[in-house]
């Protein structure tokens, strides 16, 4: 995999933009909804950095809403600056695939700025002695993007008391990252609820949103670090499901938050 390489996009018009993705993105169902949620960010910054916008302003909250599948193979992507302030850029960013409307995202882009910090957030997973590297898999080829070490406790339809992942992750590509990368990873677990249950089941998702915690919008790790990661559904009513996670720098920082609706079932 060359990440640099698929966030690769290539202007077609004002604010328009093609990409590809690869098939070893592929997900359980259709291309991974994270790698596309990245293609939508990666084109919005560059139609910022074609604005003229401040290099400072970074991604720092996004939603991603999935109207339709996608699958291997190339989108289109349409920005629309929606209002740019002193310090703030909203835009959205539409994605269409062989004529048909899949995606739909809202970003917020902003410079730092001093303000109110503290933080009630849950500290990181304690990594326990044993983890379970996380295999290579043929079918759903997304998963082998990202070197991931399981808690040995985390098995997917195991039926667990907890519909929950606890991971310890970092970039296959080199310790350096970006907030596409970051996007994608916050999107890149299987269901949660995979965990707590013991026989296979859909739970697609609908909606996706992430916040980043950190205004630098480039992180680096070293070559022996890990990010702790955790992914919990808490909630399954009626056909959905909410997914909550926290995405952890090796130093405990918690660097993005992230909710999924999925469909349960």
């Amino acid at each position: 995999m060359d990440w640099n390489a698929d966030m690769n996009v290539t202007q077609r018009g004002e604010n328009s933009f093609s990409a590809t993705v690869g098939e070893h993105w592929s997900s359980l169902q259709g291309a991974h909804g994270g790698v596309v949620a990245a293609l939508a960010v990666r084109s919005a910054q560059q139609t910022l950095t074609a604005l003229g916008v401040d290099a400072n302003t970074t991604l720092r909250a996004a939603t991603f809403g999935y109207a339709s599948g996608n699958v291997p193979g190339e989108l289109t992507i349409d920005v629309d600056v929606i209002r740019r302030g002193r310090t703030m850029v909203t835009a959205h960013a539409s994605v269409t695939q062989n004529g048909k409307s899949t995606t739909l995202a809202r970003l917020h882009f902003a410079s730092p700025w001093d303000g109110i910090e503290f933080s009630d957030a849950p500290a990181p997973p304690q990594r326990p002695a044993e983890l379970v590297r996380l295999d290579q898999n043929a079918r759903v080829t997304h998963l082998n993007n990202v070197e991931t070490h399981l808690d040995a406790t985390c098995i997917p339809f195991g039926g667990a008391e907890r519909g929950e992942w606890r991971a310890w992750c970092r970039p296959q590509h080199g310790g350096t990252f970006d907030a596409t990368w970051l996007t994608m990873f916050g999107d890149y677990f299987p269901p949660a609820v995979f965990a707590r249950i013991t026989e296979r089941s859909r739970a697609v998702t609908i909606e996706y949103s992430i916040q980043i915690h950190d205004a630098a919008g480039h992180w680096s790790i070293s070559d022996n670090e890990l990010m702790p990661a955790r992914m919990h559904t808490f909630h399954s009513h009626d056909g959905f499901a909410v997914e909550d996670g926290w995405i952890w720098l090796p130093n405990g920082e918690l660097l993005a938050t992230v909710r999924q609706t999925r469909l349960a079932g």
